[in-house]
């Protein structure tokens, strides 16, 4: 019951990251530069499609998500560009953490079935 709870609150809150994203990403402002771009294909780009494909593969999303916030990150640090800050890229990164609770609680061995094979 727990692993399904969890995976119900993975797909929620990423609704609602991705809804953030989306409106933030419509309102009019300048086009980003070549440096910018680049930090865009890891967050939201690389972020957003792993919590989509979360969905229905769940640890595979987890992955390309933290991947995602790890490279926006790295790329945000190796440019030389306004380093992000805050929590709120981690924020936004965060439903990753209920699929990856609900996809272990789901595969997860009890140690007694494993002793006694």
């Amino acid at each position: 019951m727990l692993p399904r709870v969890l995976r119900w609150l993975g797909r929620i809150t990423s609704l609602v990251v991705l809804a953030f994203v989306v409106l933030s990403a419509t309102t009019p402002s300048a086009a980003p530069t070549a440096t910018q771009a680049i930090g865009l294909v890891f967050f939201p780009g690389m972020v957003g499609v792993g919590l989509l494909l979360a969905w229905w593969r769940e640890r595979t999303g987890v992955l390309v998500a933290t991947l995602g916030l790890v490279g926006f990150y790295a790329w945000s640090f190796v440019s030389g560009a306004h380093f992000a800050r805050g929590p709120w890229f981690a924020v936004c990164w965060s439903p990753a953490l209920f699929f990856a609770a609900s996809w272990y609680l789901r595969h997860r061995q009890p140690a007694h079935d494993a002793a006694a094979a």
